[in-house]
């Protein structure tokens, strides 16, 4: 009878085993991945269990080369003769496949940098399924509580996270990890008169004392819903735009999906030859670092072993490097900036760890109070943005200053510009940086661009 591989351990013997196999079956080269996953999530609403979501799994992703043509595939079915089947499959699959010049594992490997104990904190207590409840059921209460203009719900949501990655290739790499992540949110409705309105707020973090408050995250979430009431439009013209960190975060994103190497190679990024130049305001430094503790993007090692590194992207505005793993460094004749990232079903593509805006000396606060007039921007609506030609477009919504202070909420109009415009327009980077996500920065304001109002 065959044996089901369960356990971290195991998932790294399930690794090494693929390997052996591949190399039998006739495989000149071969890389494969472990992940083991342990979730759960509880939505509660109006103080009533409303839904519970849970799964654990496991998978194996291989990946085998016959010479430079390559096959991909992966499994949930861990028996021992299945793995077997399916490497054998595998290299089959890749002998019938056209030789690509540039497909391979990277020529060589060294060392992780970090050491996964010290990356990931150990966690010191993993909530039950009636702790996540009574997170959530709090968050809610304390939404609800807090104005009687909040009157109705949309649901809090407490989730976490373990998993367990092992990854290993035959050019003699066999490492793995553990990490987790916890998160609390909590959206409700708000409405006066004509006007109704929605918005939440939410907390995430590795271990599950981030979640140690959830009175807090109600409140917050009922104050921005409160705040949003009877929203005007503006007259169109050119004004300072600030986003709040929440809204600044998709724009470093487009940013980073501008300079992977596979955009590059592409010719599908308005960031092609930039490298060296001033893409962003002198006031901005961009840096990736895959070692901050805990970090929802840290990791010790890339998606095809290789150590990843800390880099500045952006340094005071001028374009350092562009990301790349093995397969669009080759093709740029270039060298693997250890950003590969790996999914069960596919081969490695370009990712980042965690990115990090410096911050700058003033709050969010004070950079409000030193606009004469302008937009604060705490939502942005659609996916009007194209990293090829550069155009970026969005619906928006947020508050009018005037004279240093808020004056009304925002609705109903779009942002429109340039990201180059964009980017190179930042005057101030805000001091309020909370790392939080994979993307990180404080708020960013911009000189000038286009709104289209009344």
């Amino acid at each position: 009878m065959s044996t089901a591989i369960r356990d971290f351990d195991s998932g790294q013997e399930a690794v090494a085993h693929i390997l052996e196999a591949a190399k039998r079956a006739g495989a000149t080269s071969a890389d494969a991945l472990y992940v083991w996953t342990d979730e759960e999530n509880v939505t509660v609403r109006k103080g009533a269990l409303e839904k519970i979501q849970a799964s654990q799994s496991q998978g194996l992703g291989i990946r085998v080369f016959v010479g430079q043509a390559q096959s991909s595939i992966s499994t949930r079915d861990l028996s021992r003769q299945h793995i077997d089947e399916l490497v054998a499959r595998a290299v089959a699959m890749a002998r019938h496949t056209a030789a690509d010049p540039y497909a391979g594992l990277p020529e060589e490997l060294s060392p992780p940098a970090a050491d996964p104990e010290i990356l990931f904190p150990p966690e010191t207590e993993v909530p039950t399924r009636e702790e996540l409840f009574d997170r959530a059921r709090i968050a809610e209460e304390a939404a609800l509580s807090h104005d009687p203009r909040i009157t109705n719900s949309e649901g809090a949501d407490c989730a976490r996270s373990q998993a367990r990655i092992v990854f290993g290739n035959t050019l003699g790499f066999l490492g793995g990890y553990r990490k987790s992540s916890y998160s609390l949110s909590c959206s409700v409705i708000a409405t006066e008169g004509d006007s109704m309105e929605r918005d939440y707020w939410y907390v995430a973090g590795p271990l599950w004392e981030v979640t140690k408050d959830p009175g807090a995250v109600g409140t917050k979430a009922a104050r921005r819903t409160v705040s949003r009431l009877h929203a005007r439009r503006v007259p169109t013209g050119s004004y300072p735009v600030l986003f709040d960190p929440e809204t600044a975060r998709s724009l470093i994103g487009h940013f980073a999906g501008a300079i992977s190497g596979s955009a590059l190679y592409r010719n599908a990024t308005y960031l092609k030859d930039r490298e060296g130049t001033a893409v962003m305001s002198e006031k901005v430094t961009l840096r990736e670092d895959p070692f901050i503790p805990g970090g929802l993007g840290s990791r010790p090692f890339d998606g095809e072993g290789l150590p990843t590194r800390k880099k500045t992207l952006v340094d005071r505005g001028i374009l350092t490097t562009y990301l790349f793993d093995t397969y669009s460094a080759r093709k740029m004749r270039r060298h693997s900036t250890g950003n590969a990232v790996r999914s069960l079903g596919d081969g490695p593509g370009v990712g980042v760890t965690n990115l990090v805006v410096a911050p700058g000396p003033r709050s969010l606060d004070e950079l409000v109070s030193g606009l004469s007039e302008g937009l604060l921007v705490t939502e942005l609506i659609g996916f009007g943005v194209n990293t090829v030609t550069g155009d970026y477009s969005r619906g928006a919504f947020g508050y009018w200053i005037k004279n240093g202070t808020i004056l009304h909420p925002v609705s109903e109009i779009t942002i429109a510009g340039t990201l180059d415009d964009l980017y190179r327009g930042i005057v101030e980077v805000g001091s309020d940086l909370e790392i939080r996500s994979s993307v990180n920065t404080p708020s960013l304001l911009v000189e000038g661009l286009r709104i289209a109002g009344e």
